[in-house]
C-alpha cells in the first residue's frame, strides 16, 4: 500500500487525460525529492467534475484542488516546501495560475 496518496480534483476539459501522467511523475518526483521514499510509494488518483458541475464565483471552475495524505510527522518548513514545490510544477506543466490551483498535504491517518 501507497505511503503517500493524492488525490486531484480537476475540472473536466481542463487537464488533458495525456497531461496526467506528466502530473502523477512531477508529484513523484517532487514527494520523493522532499520525502525519500521510492515513486513506488505514491499513488496518485484523478477525480473529474463533470463539465458544468463546478463553479466558483458564479462561473465555471477551472480550479483544481490537489490533496495529499503524508506520512505523520512531517515538520512545517519542509510541508510547506513540499507544497510550494508541487505547485510550482503543476503550474508549469499546466499553464494554470495561483488562483485556480489549490495544494494541501495532511498527515496520513494510522489505522
Amino acid at each position: 500500500m501507497a505511503s503517500i496518496t493524492f488525490n486531484c480534483t480537476i475540472q473536466e476539459g481542463i487537464i488533458p487525460h495525456d497531461l496526467r501522467p506528466a502530473l502523477a511523475s512531477g508529484l513523484a518526483r517532487v514527494c520523493t525529492s522532499i520525502l525519500g521514499g521510492a515513486p513506488d510509494d505514491l499513488s496518485v488518483n484523478f477525480i473529474e467534475i463533470p463539465h458544468g458541475y463546478g463553479f466558483r464565483g458564479g462561473e465555471l471552475s477551472t480550479t483544481s484542488a490537489v490533496r495529499g495524505e503524508i506520512p505523520p510527522g512531517c515538520e512545517q518548513t519542509t510541508r510547506v516546501q513540499l507544497m510550494q514545490e508541487i505547485q510550482d510544477m503543476w503550474m508549469e506543466l499546466t499553464g494554470c495560475t495561483t488562483h485556480e490551483l489549490v495544494v494541501s498535504a495532511r498527515d496520513r491517518r494510522e489505522q
